[in-house]
């Protein structure tokens, strides 16, 4: 078992070198090595479906990509398009596995992650990437975009609701840890989450929303077994996510 002290003074180090690519790299072998003793599953990660290698759409469309990953431990998704990042981000969830230092943790779940594409234009044609990593592997799934027919007037995204582009569709952790469940927009927004069709209190320290939206449960019990709901809302309008947490038998 890994000393907790020695995990924490670790994390500070690697996040002390000036260049960030020693940084990236020497939190990714600190999360390997605190995975390798305390994961009580063999890390896997795959796709439940894949994508069609090539879509035809028509411009006025509305296109939605969506992806969905089974992994253990907790995937990061993100997308490109033409090799460029255009949604998610590369971080893996060390809040997470900090809260967890010491313990053997499950990490597991499926994640889905939405690519929305309002009024498409010939701009938005594209080779098209769905990648996620959770530090283990990588594994990405591509389709091909062309778009149709003479451009049209589309109306401007601006003042439009948010969109949910990532979330957990399940997770399970062991019952006294803390598990995180996901749920980000494609834009900034007011955050709610509800359990069994009650708010959740966050003036408690059980709970906690993050800046992107996802919500921190810390010290999870069979009582917090059930379907969570999140409410990402602005002016305009709002959109909500489902998840399901299950808690699992602790184990020494």
């Amino acid at each position: 078992m890994l000393n907790k002290a020695i995990l924490v003074a670790s994390f500070a180090l690697a996040y002390s070198y000036p260049h960030p690519e020693k940084t990236e790299d020497a939190v990714k072998n600190l999360i390997l090595e605190i995975d390798l003793a305390h994961l009580t599953s063999k890390p896997m990660l795959k796709f439940t479906d894949n994508f069609a290698s090539k879509e035809k759409h028509a411009t006025g469309e509305t296109i939605v990509l969506r992806c969905e990953i089974l992994s253990i431990p907790s995937a990061v998704v993100y997308w490109q398009k033409d090799g460029k990042l255009i949604q998610g981000d590369t971080n893996l969830n060390l809040y997470e596995k900090m809260a967890n230092v010491g313990k053997k943790i499950v990490e597991s779940g499926i994640v889905s992650s939405t690519l929305s594409i309002p009024c498409a234009s010939h701009k938005d044609a594209g080779v098209y990437k769905c990648i996620a990593a959770n530090g283990h592997k990588t594994i990405e799934t591509t389709t091909v975009l062309e778009i149709e027919g003479d451009d049209k007037q589309c109306p401007s995204t601006h003042h439009t609701p948010p969109r949910i582009t990532l979330q957990s569709e399940s997770r399970f952790e062991m019952a006294g840890n803390t598990a995180t469940l996901l749920c980000r927009a494609d834009k900034k927004a007011k955050w709610s989450w509800e359990f069994e069709g009650e708010v959740l209190d966050m003036n408690k320290n059980k709970y906690e929303v993050l800046p992107t939206g996802d919500l921190v449960i810390r010290d999870i019990e069979w009582e917090d077994m059930g379907e969570y709901f999140c409410t990402a809302s602005n002016k305009y309008g709002e959109a909500r996510g489902e998840t399901f947490l299950y808690p699992t038998k602790k184990r020494d």
